[in-house]
């Protein structure tokens, strides 16, 4: 769970930032990142809204274990820099060492 959710719209561009928890993975932040960006539901395997539509399996954006394995020893570090970002269906999705996703509709 998070500890913090919010979405601004700005310049036409609606902006989710998220705030992992101190226990919660980078791949399971990104799938609350994007469920709060698309208002839909979400799994590993998919982001959808259960009803059938679905954006498709996030895993043809990014591979989520390396995304996992990359941050291990520094996720959480709100000194640490470094940084991944990949697109997902119509948004940009930006990780962050200190536990950030910020999803930006392109």
């Amino acid at each position: 769970m998070a500890t913090k959710s919010q979405q601004v719209e700005e310049a036409n561009q609606e902006i989710v930032s998220y705030t992992a928890a101190e226990d919660e993975l980078p791949s399971e932040a990104v799938i609350e990142a994007l469920r709060a960006a698309t208002g839909r539901t979400a799994s590993p395997g998919q982001v959808g809204d259960g009803g059938g539509e679905l954006l498709g399996p996030i895993f043809r954006s990014v591979d989520l274990d390396a995304l996992d394995a990359l941050f291990r020893s520094v996720y959480g570090d709100a000194e640490a820099t470094k940084t991944v970002t990949f697109t997902y269906s119509e948004y940009e999705v930006t990780v962050t060492a200190a536990g950030e996703v910020v999803v930006t509709k392109r």
